[in-house]
């Protein structure tokens, strides 16, 4: 067999430089992914991770972990990775709707780490307070026995005999599905409960007696009312910490909603026709 034509081309590929780049390209890509596929199953846990548990778990138990425990969070973290990684293999981690909410949940709160950490001066607040009065304002609550009866009759008799002796108030009436006793229950939640109408006959009933009728979404009452605070507007110092909180969050709003519109500008969203319902 004639060997010349082959060692002619075996010649030419040995002495050309294309081929060479190419076999060394070839020779560091299976490098680097042999490497890859051998750091997918080492997982290094060095000092500045210890240190990041140790303050995760300090921050949680005000203390710092013993051996025992720290061991126990190295144990956790490994079997974690662990557990992400073989799933990533698996590609478990696309297309699903948690974790993409995940994601992006932790990006949005990503977008508000700009510089929204300064302390607000005292002006700032009080305008902030000023213009969102309605949300420190207290509302209105009442305190109160009741006892239900079947008709209007039952409970007006009933109101006198406890104004006359009240001992056993419990004992009377007929059984309730909700509280018999309330105590600072707030108007919203009591008109949820008993009624509209009920709120508004407990605004004109006296305190420290039994008045009936009173009507509720469930029939009629005899009903003792203990106390009523209106509510109504807060001085800013009853409130300056809740202030001060509540500046800081929607400022973090309002950093999220700027860096979003940014976002949202460099994107094309196409919507595909939809055909009318037949």
């Amino acid at each position: 067999m004639n060997q010349a034509p082959f060692r002619r081309l075996l010649h030419a590929l040995v002495t050309d430089r294309f081929v060479w780049f190419l076999a060394v390209g070839l020779l560091l890509f299976g490098l680097d992914r042999w490497r890859q596929d051998r750091d997918d199953y080492h997982i290094i846990v060095d000092l500045p991770f210890l240190e990041k548990l140790a303050a995760q778990w300090q921050g949680q138990t005000q203390r710092l972990p013993d051996a025992n425990e720290l061991d126990a969070l190295v144990e956790g973290y490994v079997r974690e990775e662990i557990l992400v990684r073989e799933a990533r293999r698996l590609s478990l981690d696309h297309d699903d709707v948690i974790i993409r909410r995940r994601l992006a949940q932790k990006y949005e709160f990503f977008l508000a780490d700009a510089d929204v950490s300064a302390e607000p001066d005292a002006d700032t607040l009080q305008k902030f307070f000023d213009a969102n009065r309605a949300r420190y304002r207290l509302p209105e609550t009442f305190s109160f026995n009741h006892v239900f009866f079947d008709n209007e009759n039952e409970a007006r008799a009933a109101a006198t005999q406890l104004n006359a002796d009240e001992t056993n108030w419990r004992s009377l009436g007929r059984p309730f599905m909700l509280n018999r006793s309330y105590r600072t229950v707030t108007a919203e939640r009591l008109a949820v409960e008993m009624g509209d109408a009920f709120v508004v006959a407990l605004r004109g009933v006296p305190e420290a007696r039994w008045s009936g009728p009173v009507v509720s979404a469930f029939g009629v009452h005899a009903v003792k009312l203990v106390a009523r605070d209106a509510g109504g507007d807060v001085a800013f110092d009853d409130v300056a910490p809740r202030v001060a909180r509540d500046w800081q969050m929607f400022r973090q709003k309002a950093a999220r909603d700027t860096a979003m519109d940014e976002l949202r500008a460099k994107y094309k969203v196409e919507l595909a026709p939809i055909d009318p319902l037949p």
